[in-house]
């Protein structure tokens, strides 16, 4: 096992995630998606732990939102859920959208230089904006309670 003391993002660990992409269609309860989760070798979630919801895309301002969120709101023990929305069908083979929504994630990573303890969750999903923040902002306040 790794020292707490090692540099950037080499202190997470991945876990297990999800795609559902391949089959197609989502459902009333679940968007089309693929889920990627790691977490700080240091993460331990607490009472005052917390859930913070940013989206992400191309632009640089998802970028800037990244940044400022890590250097200014997040603690140890607090939860990232970053969502990153394709509203057209995903028409690239699956090895594209799992190397882009990793290189996603390696960007996410690298922004964490104050090196918190966090868990961070990336919803690569495929659907309409609106309704997919939506479904996964309820399904995380009922994960929450």
């Amino acid at each position: 096992m790794a020292s707490l003391t090692e540099p950037g993002h080499d202190r997470f660990q991945r876990h297990v995630g999800f795609d559902n992409v391949p089959n197609g269609e989502a459902t009333k309860h679940n968007t089309t998606s693929l889920t990627l989760n790691v977490r700080h070798k240091g993460y331990q979630a607490g009472r005052r732990s917390r859930i913070f919801m940013v989206g992400v895309d191309e632009h640089s301002y998802s970028d800037y939102a990244i940044q400022w969120l890590l250097d200014e709101l997040v603690d140890d023990g607090d939860e990232i859920v970053a969502v990153r929305v394709l509203e057209k069908e995903v028409r690239m083979n699956q090895k594209q959208y799992q190397n882009d929504a990793q290189q996603v994630m390696q960007g996410i990573l690298a922004k964490n230089s104050l090196n918190h303890a966090v868990s961070i969750v990336l919803e690569y999903a495929v659907g309409k904006l609106h309704s997919t923040f939506q479904k996964l902002v309820s399904t995380r306040l009922k994960i929450a309670h």
